[in-house]
């Protein structure tokens, strides 16, 4: 049977010397940590005289990468967790061999509370996987719980979804008829009916996001000056759009698709998913029209992928290429990738955490 003497623990100095070390491993499944590692050190917080600290640990078996835990300095955003698509097997298990999940979750939790000490409830968020971020998680509390900390789950902060990624060999034909809602490449003088886009998506979310016109913009501009806003129009007007970013060597993410009420159900969602990916892919006719001719301003990627939490949504993704299974009651099926067998998509978990504040059991019977 694996344990903990069989696995190593690493703790990466900077940025670049986690890139490096993980490149091999840049697929769809490792996008969080990897993607959003890239987005970092191409902003100006890592520019900054005195960028914010990042944290980057990984688990290794031999040169086999199990697992990853990232968190990039200066943002509330959650922690995140990937297994490259290599590891699921190692992870979970097969029919005659033992899965190693325990045994790196076992040497995972005490090394990163070695890491944030004196502070470890800075981690108060996760997000990654299912399995193993529920099994670190619940390794977590009870590490901390054994130094006098209680944790519990912020409720209020707990999301499920879908991650599945889209290739070239996923792609489903382009429809006879193209959409008839021309589907563009954002500029800058698009920024003021993206913000009031990106205003309402946020107020459709779970957690209902209200945000300012001047913070909208804020957040819009540099991702338009990167390219990676597309935007549907509808007599003219921009009606919805999508949001790329987690930008890597091999993949590319759609973070927001949003299209306005009143012009749901007209196909635009699907439209401008479907030409994003056929223009990231290489995969001609595109269905887009971007500011300029030729490849991608980030290069043409070998996978794009998205996070989704709606299955109603996730319909829409099929339709485009994205590699979701399909469910039959209990049973699971389809979702492989084509090219390589594997399985093409997992379920992801958003958890918070907070301190538990009320009394102990123990005190209360005292």
């Amino acid at each position: 049977m694996a344990t903990a003497e069989d696995l190593r623990f690493v703790r990466f100095a900077d940025p670049h010397a986690f890139l490096e070390a993980t490149k091999q491993f840049d697929d769809s499944f490792m996008n969080f940590c990897i993607g959003s590692l890239h987005d970092f050190i191409r902003s100006p917080r890592y520019a900054a005289a005195n960028p914010p600290p990042t944290y980057l640990f990984a688990i290794y078996r031999g040169d086999d990468l199990l697992l990853a835990v990232t968190h990039n300095g200066g943002t509330d955003f959650a922690w995140m967790m990937s297994t490259p698509t290599t590891a699921e097997a190692l992870l979970t298990g097969t029919p005659t061999t033992t899965g190693l999940l325990a045994p790196a979750i076992a040497l995972l939790a005490p090394s990163v509370l070695a890491e944030l000490s004196p502070d470890p409830l800075v981690l108060d968020k996760l997000i990654g996987p299912d399995l193993p971020v529920h099994a670190f998680l619940a390794a977590w509390s009870a590490l901390l719980a054994s130094r006098g900390i209680r944790i519990r789950l912020n409720s209020a902060n707990n999301f499920g979804s879908r991650v599945s990624y889209v290739t070239r060999a996923s792609l489903l034909p382009p429809p006879s008829t193209p959409s008839p809602h021309p589907v563009v490449q954002a500029t800058a003088d698009d920024l003021d009916a993206l913000a009031q886009l990106y205003i309402a998506f946020q107020l459709d979310t779970p957690w209902h996001g209200v945000v300012t016109r001047d913070a909208a913009l804020a957040f819009m501009a540099p991702h338009v000056h990167a390219g990676l806003v597309w935007f549907a129009r509808v007599d003219g007007e921009p009606a919805g759009y999508v949001l790329l970013g987690r930008v890597t060597p091999r993949t590319i993410s759609i973070r927001n698709v949003f299209v306005y009420t009143a012009h749901r159900r007209k196909g635009i969602a699907e439209a401008m998913v479907r030409g994003v990916s056929r223009y990231y892919l290489n995969a001609p006719p595109h269905g887009v029209q971007p500011t300029h001719e030729g490849p991608p301003a980030v290069g043409y990627k070998e996978e794009m992928n998205l996070n989704v939490a709606d299955p109603g949504a996730e319909r829409v993704y099929k339709r485009s290429g994205f590699l979701f299974p399909d469910k039959y009651g209990d049973v699971v099926a389809g979702g492989l990738d084509p090219a390589t067998g594997r399985k093409a998509w997992y379920a992801s978990a958003w958890l918070g955490v907070e301190r538990d504040t009320e009394p102990s059991p123990e005190k209360q019977e005292q």
